[in-house]
């Protein structure tokens, strides 16, 4: 079941963030504060998770995460810069070691896999990762459903963490 996998990554990240002494926040646009509520499933995560904005709307990512409006016009909501500029600006906002941003597009389907509207782009998700280190995005593609699809962004937000601790910290 995609629930007790994403629950034990999410234990995963939890016990290493709180082994290196590491606070998290996330910025969270096409996942609606999915990694957010799943890291919180975890008993003790408190003792790493700062918060989180969900920022669903572009107004959000400008008056609160200080995302670019040049960014949005230039670029879109969904693309590399935005997703940087989303971890970095929640970073600093909650003072947290590490931020990991999403925003993408969760799809047209609904949940019977019955198409609401043709999108070529449905799927595609941009994650973001900031940390003392560095910032970075990379792109992903997802097919199918918005739960899916969502589901697939946080399995790969918290793999996103979980290497940069192996990397960084072992």
């Amino acid at each position: 079941m995609v629930f007790d996998k994403l629950y034990y990554k999410a234990c995963d990240v939890v016990e290493e963030l709180r082994d290196c002494g590491l606070k998290i926040t996330f910025a969270e646009s096409l996942t609606g504060g999915m990694i957010s509520s799943k890291l919180v499933d975890v008993p003790g995560s408190s003792d790493v998770f700062v918060g989180s904005v969900v920022s669903y709307t572009n107004d959000i990512k400008k008056n609160i995460l200080n995302v670019s409006e040049d960014t949005i016009e230039a670029y879109t909501e969904v693309s590399e810069k935005c997703a940087v500029e989303m971890a970095e600006g929640a970073r600093s906002l909650m003072k947290a070691d590490i931020a990991v941003s999403a925003t993408g597009y969760a799809g047209n389907y609904d949940n019977d896999n019955e198409i609401i509207s043709e999108d070529n782009e449905t799927g595609t998700v941009w994650l973001g990762f900031s940390s003392e280190d560095g910032s970075f995005a990379v792109s992903q593609f997802f097919p199918g459903n918005r739960d899916s699809v969502r589901l697939w962004a946080v399995e790969t937000a918290f793999d996103m963490v979980l290497d940069y601790l192996k990397e960084n910290y072992e």
